[in-house]
């Protein structure tokens, strides 16, 4: 009898320990399971973020801009919640500006280049939420461009002023409230310079590229034209539109790849047409804002080399 109970016993532990031992089996499988759909979800959110500068579109009428009379603006000069945007040429704010008011040269974007106006305003407004008071020369044309870009970047339009007038009338009735030179250490990007000579270019071929496509640590810049971005590119590179900088706008190219570039510390692969012009703007650009240049390649070959080795590794915008 004794016998009989203890095998009983043993019996009834030993299913226990299956069913326990099963029991932690699912609860890790189930564990790995929302671990890995987690992280899937968390990368398809980057991508899509990362994306987002890409799917800007500018707007298909001017946006209705809110005027702001000099008299009110001179009371908030300085005050808390209030930002002053100068879009003038960066030269033209130099000579005279606003005390306080923070240079965003959008005269790329005045003259038709929407993307590098994005770039520029995304940069100056990266985790802003004040009230933007917009100095142009008369609160006209390039206080009409700015505004657009920052209805299509999103930002909250009930915030954003132009200065009636604009600098010729503020010059006008505060002469003696007209400063020149840098305002603060927030001018700092209009002070960073072209450097003297091309910087040198360190290429990667398709080959190895092709290896790090979606790698960790790898980030692809498609720096052709925007259009030309969506037309067809590389499954996961990021628009960034350095055709303003190849034209000779240094200052676009900088806002352009500080926006890009901001908290990134990846391996860049540079995309352009053919692998020159484009990409050696960029180069120099990344080199000017300190961008580790040991970590900058350009594709070897350029968007033209990829279609021809890759042609069914080319995606279009949606």
């Amino acid at each position: 009898m004794k016998k009989r109970f203890a095998v009983l016993c043993g019996t009834m532990l030993l299913a226990g320990a299956l069913t326990a031992c099963g029991g932690d089996t699912a609860e890790t499988t189930a564990a790995a399971t929302t671990a890995a759909e987690t992280t899937a979800a968390a990368e398809t959110e980057a991508v899509a973020e990362t994306e987002v500068a890409a799917e800007i579109t500018e707007p298909a009428e001017d946006v209705a801009m809110q005027y702001i009379s000099i008299e009110d603006a001179k009371g908030d000069v300085g005050a808390d919640g209030y930002t002053f945007f100068d879009v003038r040429k960066a030269a033209d704010y130099e000579a005279g500006h606003i005390p306080g008011a923070v240079s965003a040269d959008m005269d790329a974007a005045k003259e038709g280049d929407f993307q590098a106006g994005v770039a520029t305003m995304q940069a100056a407004t990266d985790g802003l939420d004040d009230n933007l008071v917009i100095i142009c020369y008369s609160g006209k044309k390039y206080a009409q461009a700015t505004t657009n870009v920052l209805s299509a970047i999103g930002y909250d339009m009930s915030k954003v002023y132009t200065l009636e007038g604009g600098m010729t009338a503020w010059s006008e009735t505060y002469p003696d409230d007209v400063e020149t030179g840098a305002a603060s250490e927030a001018e700092a990007a209009i002070e960073i310079t072209e450097p003297a000579e091309d910087v040198a270019m360190q290429y990667i071929s398709i080959e190895d590229a092709k290896g790090d496509v979606g790698a960790d640590g790898y980030t692809f810049f498609d720096v052709r034209k925007a259009a030309d971005y969506e037309a067809g590119h590389i499954p996961g590179a990021v628009s960034a539109d350095m055709d303003a900088a190849k034209e000779g706008d240094f200052q676009a190219g900088v806002a352009t790849m500080q926006a890009a570039t901001d908290g990134l510390d990846d391996n860049l692969v540079i995309i352009c047409y053919s692998g020159k012009k484009y990409a050696q703007a960029t180069t120099n650009v990344l080199s000017a804002i300190g961008y580790d240049m040991s970590k900058v390649y350009t594709l070897e070959g350029g968007m033209t080399a990829w279609s021809e080795a890759y042609p069914d590794d080319v995606e279009a915008a949606e």
